[in-house]
C-alpha cells in the first residue's frame, strides 16, 4: 500500500533549517516563475497582475512602485508581493517535507499544482483579484500550470540539495 502520509523519524527531521531553505529556495524559484511569465505570459497585456490589484485594494498605489533599469519600467511592488508568496510557500513546502516524506511527489509538482489550484482557483478570485481559472483560456492555464511546475521544481532541487550539504542525509530517504 503506498502511504502518502508516511512521516519521517523525528530525529532527521531540521524544521529551522527547512525554514532558512525555504528563504532561498523562495527567492531563487520566484525568479524562475518571473522568468517563464516573461517567455509565456499569463495573462494579457492590459491585464493588471494580481498581485499589483492586490496592493491596490490595500491601499497602495502599484503604479507607483517601480524603478527604471535600461528603459525598462520594473514593478518593484507586483514582483515582490509575488517574490514574499514564493517564499511563503517555499517555507511551508520544505517544512511540511521534513515530516511527510510524500510531499515531495513528483519532485513537488503535485504540492504545486495544488497551490496553484487552491491560489488561482480559490484565493485569488475570492478575494477580487481576478477571474475564475475555469475562465481564463487554455494559453493563461498553460502558462500557469508548466510555470508552477518550473517554480515547484526549482524549490524542491534547491531543497534536496541544500538539505543533504547541510545534514549529510539524502533527503529523498
Amino acid at each position: 500500500m503506498y502511504n502518502l502520509f508516511q512521516t519521517r523519524d523525528k530525529n532527521t527531521r531540521h524544521i529551522y533549517l527547512a525554514i532558512y531553505i525555504g528563504i532561498i529556495a523562495g527567492i531563487i524559484s520566484a525568479l524562475v516563475k518571473s522568468g517563464f511569465e516573461d517567455l509565456i505570459p499569463p495573462r494579457t497585456p492590459e491585464t493588471l497582475p494580481p498581485p499589483m490589484v492586490l496592493l491596490d485594494k490595500l491601499g497602495f498605489h502599484s503604479s507607483d512602485m517601480v524603478y527604471h533599469w535600461m528603459d525598462y519600467t520594473v514593478n518593484w511592488g507586483g514582483n515582490g508581493v509575488h517574490i514574499l508568496f514564493s517564499i511563503v510557500i517555499a517555507i511551508i513546502y520544505c517544512v511540511l517535507n521534513e515530516y511527510f516524506v510524500k510531499a515531495r511527489m513528483l519532485h513537488g509538482i503535485i504540492f504545486g499544482i495544488g497551490v496553484s489550484v487552491f491560489a488561482h482557483g480559490l484565493v485569488v478570485p475570492l478575494l477580487g483579484l481576478s477571474g475564475w481559472l475555469w475562465t481564463a483560456g487554455s494559453e493563461a492555464l498553460i502558462s500557469e500550470f508548466v510555470g508552477t511546475a518550473f517554480w515547484i521544481w526549482t524549490i524542491e532541487a534547491i531543497r534536496q540539495n541544500l538539505r543533504s550539504r547541510f545534514t549529510q542525509q539524502h533527503s529523498y530517504d
